[in-house]
């Protein structure tokens, strides 16, 4: 085997490979909006479980039935499998990934201590920014794979 590290040609071909490769991984319109009602739902759990006394597990279900095709459809539209990528994964996008934990687990915390006080509409508000930061923190998520692609790391 040849050892391509000191052809240029073949580094050329590789730096494109991966640059298309980036350029796949723009979400499609669907993609985003099914994250957002993912974490609609993960975000409507404390007003079902105060006003409806409804458990955990019809909500845990009904995001893993948006997430599963939602994964789906993205291995299919952009031919890339993207597995999870747990807080210790040292690639790209890491600081987003601890931002997701931040921003999920502040909105509940928030949302319930809001629903207890009466202030529903300020739960809704809260919960409705916490939906749209964590579509923004998923964009950021799937910039910083493709700036790593790009600049040739092991994204």
């Amino acid at each position: 085997m040849r050892d391509v590290a000191r052809d240029p040609a073949a580094l050329e071909r590789l730096r494109v490979q991966r640059s298309r490769l980036a350029d796949r991984m723009r979400p499609p319109w669907w993609y985003l909006t099914g994250i957002a009602i993912m974490y609609a739902l993960v975000f409507a759990f404390p007003f079902a479980s105060r006003f409806l006394s409804v458990s955990i597990w019809p909500f845990f279900v009904a995001a893993l039935v948006v997430a599963v095709p939602l994964q789906w459809g993205w291995t299919r539209a952009t031919g890339i499998k993207m597995g999870f990528r747990n807080l210790s994964y040292p690639g790209p996008g890491r600081p987003a990934r601890y931002a997701v934990v931040v921003v999920s687990l502040g909105a509940i915390v928030t949302e319930h201590f809001l629903i207890d006080r009466g202030l529903i509409v300020a739960a809704i508000a809260v919960a409705a920014l916490a939906v749209a930061a964590e579509v923004a923190l998923q964009q950021a998520l799937l910039r910083g794979i493709r700036q790593e692609l790009r600049s040739g790391g092991a994204a």
